[in-house]
């Protein structure tokens, strides 16, 4: 309901030109317009009136979810020590395919995402698993020491993944 052009005509050309994150704000109402919306491109759909907050809780989900498009589709560590290859879905360690669990792999690529970050477990599930994990925050630590025991060198004194006492784990993320 724009002036000159409609709303599903600009979301279908940006999305033909870019991954950029669209969040439609609609008068229209009706389960076709909505699908509509979707179909063409838009990552989610709101309609009017609405809340701010509402507005503002979905524009962090739609970035949350964007975010994990951001690492570049192979990343390269300590010299090529350890590569993380985004587009193969594979690790290496020295040049060696590394076989993770679909759980380790999701969690490292938070990890790589983040360099330098420190997360809580709490996090960590969140951001690896969703929202609708219904595991123990402790699971975390059990996939970290799996993960150590397949990229570190010396699994007892991590170069990758740092405990942050207290708190939970940081990637250090130095690139090469």
């Amino acid at each position: 309901m724009l002036p000159d052009v409609s709303g599903e005509t600009i979301c279908q050309r940006i999305r033909e030109q870019s991954p950029v994150p669209i969040l439609m704000l609609t008068a229209k109402v009706s389960e076709g317009d909505r699908i509509k919306g979707l179909a063409l491109g838009a990552d989610d759909y709101v309609i009017k009136p609405f809340s701010p907050r509402e507005v503002v809780a979905r524009i962090k989900a739609i970035l949350r979810r964007s975010s994990q498009d951001l690492l570049a589709s192979r990343v390269s560590y300590k010299d090529g020590e350890l590569i993380i290859d985004t587009a193969k879905q594979e690790v290496l360690k020295n040049g060696e395919v590394i076989s993770l669990t679909p759980a380790e792999f999701k969690l490292l690529l938070v990890f790589a995402r983040h360099p330098d970050r420190s997360f809580s477990r709490e996090e960590l599930i969140e951001r690896a698993f969703g929202i609708s994990y219904m595991g123990d925050d402790r699971t975390i630590d059990q996939h970290i020491k799996n993960l150590r025991q397949k990229i570190e060198t010396n699994p007892k004194k991590p170069q990758y993944i740092i405990t942050v006492y207290g708190f939970g784990y940081r990637f250090d993320g130095r690139t090469v």
